[in-house]
């Protein structure tokens, strides 16, 4: 199935995905084709609340429970049911009562995982087919994203203690995630083991990340845990399990980032809001924010942010190569979604807002800053992001730092700094990050250029002959020396640039004094030559001089 792909929530759509890469469709009757909005997980004898318009996995129901189950689900208004089963058709009674209730039910070869039914079922509501709201597909989403930046198998458990969503390797998960994803919930003796050891309340207390040891006994590897809360109200935690290798180094970072991005969702959670309209709604109110579309004031306060205070921008640009738009926007929405975690990490009530094509954080500054350059750390964190998106996207990622905006209302020109810096670094793809600071004097360049070639009267006829020259006969004098120039005359320096001997260097230097009338002891002439050449010089070579390497 292609990544890509959306299709309509429906059981034959379901089944279709889940028939891959064997090919046998799993067996299904009723109406099949109505659309289900949400995915619950229920047992033999819960309640069916809340299941209107929903699929249901009816998780441990064999036999006659499984048809109890089915009537059960239909009384309540579900759109369809998922039940195991043993051979390649349903059970008579099974069938009968999806009749009777009029409801699809779908059944579960003793082979598949009902993670994977499960997984499948909600990918495709959170593709925006669905009817209803849903509330978990985020969740689903951000849970994902952690366990690829922490190598672990991640879950995300509510303030009751039921899995709300989860990730990872089914292969790499212990026996306890086994029994919680099963069973909704965390079982009771492992609770009762935290309760001892005081993990409930450190993280309820603070945002501190708690390890917690490997438990053989219960069938539980080493965990790492942090709390998700809103102020002093604890709505949940967020599990990060060790799999088949060691967490990654940073994995605690990336889980309180993540803990931070979780409490806004599991709001919604709690609520039944529609997560994804709040987040839409979010993030175009970011993006006004930094495109300057709206009151600075006015957006601040939607986004519960102190309009005076000042941020950092951090611009990123994922570079990837030009092709399909629908899998270049999946790699930004996945980028965003990992540069998320990040900012949140570093920074509490960052923003992440795509625009012209690139990413940006929005990274509120801290009330104090520390004695030493606050770039510094600024720059090991735009660092490691790189160097995360680059290891999973395969592309060169570039980020720049943009400045810091002194009010919300200067990110604009914040913003457009970084846009323009990424385009310059975009010339050297082996520098993974840069300052705006050390990029402004090729900026300087680039707008001096930009200058001359909208004032046709503002030029240096000799050298502009000087390349006409060149292109007349074949020569590279103007070249030859513009990078003598650059060189500050060392032409050992510039002849290995030219790959030519120094002596050639020399001729070629004479040729072009001679010819232009120069005075190189003129530092207004050797300025002028310089801008001038780097006008009317063709591209790469233009481009390249006028980036500083290094």
């Amino acid at each position: 199935m292609d990544d890509f792909t959306c299709d309509s929530p429906t059981v034959d759509a379901l089944a279709r995905r889940l028939s891959e890469p064997a090919g046998t469709l799993p067996p299904r009757c009723g109406p099949a084709g109505r659309d289900f909005g949400d995915v619950v997980i229920a047992g033999p004898g819960e309640p069916l609340d809340f299941v209107a318009g929903s699929l249901v996995l009816a998780v441990g129901a064999r036999g006659p429970e499984a048809a109890a189950m089915v009537a059960a689900a239909g009384a309540a208004g579900a759109a369809a049911v998922a039940v195991r089963v043993t051979g390649v058709r349903l059970p008579a009674p099974v069938r009968a009562a999806a009749e009777a209730a009029r409801v699809a039910v779908l059944g579960v070869p003793a082979g598949l995982r009902w993670d994977r039914v499960e997984a499948e079922a909600r990918a495709m509501v959170a593709c925006g087919a669905g009817p209803g709201p849903d509330r978990g597909g985020d969740l689903f989403s951000l849970a994902h994203t952690v366990a690829a930046l922490t190598h672990g198998v991640v879950s995300i458990e509510d303030a009751a203690h039921r899995v709300v969503a989860y990730a990872g390797s089914g292969e790499e998960a212990d026996e306890l995630r086994r029994l919680s994803i099963l069973g909704r919930s965390c079982p009771e003796p492992y609770l009762a083991l935290l309760r001892r050891l005081g993990v409930h309340r450190r993280v309820r207390e603070s945002d501190e990340v708690v390890p917690v040891a490997e438990q053989p006994e219960m069938g539980a590897r080493r965990r790492l845990v942090t709390g998700i809360n809103a102020g002093r109200r604890p709505l949940g935690t967020i599990w990060v399990q060790e799999g088949g290798r060691p967490l990654a180094e940073r994995a605690p970072q990336m889980l309180r980032g993540a803990a931070r991005l979780a409490a806004a969702l599991l709001v919604d959670h709690y609520f039944q809001g529609d997560a994804r309209a709040r987040l839409a709604s979010r993030e175009e109110l970011s993006h006004a924010l930094l495109t300057g579309r709206f009151d600075a004031a006015a957006l601040a306060a939607h986004l519960g942010i102190d309009p005076d205070a000042a941020a950092d921008v951090v611009a990123v640009d994922l570079r990837e190569p030009p092709g399909d738009i629908a899998r270049a926007d999946a790699g930004r929405a996945e980028a965003a979604g990992i540069m998320s975690v990040h900012a949140a990490a570093h920074r509490a009530n960052a923003l992440v807002v795509h625009a012209c094509g690139q990413l940006y954080a929005i990274l509120p500054a801290p009330a104090a800053e520390p004695a030493a350059d606050p770039a510094e750390p600024l720059l090991r964190w735009a660092g490691d992001l790189v160097a995360t998106l680059r290891r999973l996207t395969g592309t060169a990622v570039q980020a720049v730092l943009a400045g810091r905006a002194d009010r919300l209302a200067d990110l604009p020109d914040v913003k457009r700094r970084g846009h323009q810096a990424l385009r310059l670094l975009a010339r050297t793809p082996e520098v993974p990050v840069a300052t705006h600071t050390r990029l402004a004097p090729a900026l300087l360049v680039r707008d001096a250029l930009d200058l001359l070639a909208a004032a046709p009267r503002a030029r240096f006829p000799a050298v502009a002959a000087l390349v006409a020259h060149d292109r007349e006969h074949g020569t590279d004098l103007a070249r030859s020396l513009l990078l003598y120039l650059d060189a500050f005359g060392d032409v050992g320096a510039a002849a290995r640039r030219l790959t030519v001997h120094p002596n050639t260097l020399r001729y070629r230097v004479r040729r072009a004094v001679a010819l232009t009338g120069l005075d190189l002891d003129d530092p207004e002439h050797r300025l002028a030559a310089a801008l001038q050449l780097r006008l009317d010089l063709a591209a790469p070579d233009r481009a390249a001089v006028a980036f500083p390497r290094g």
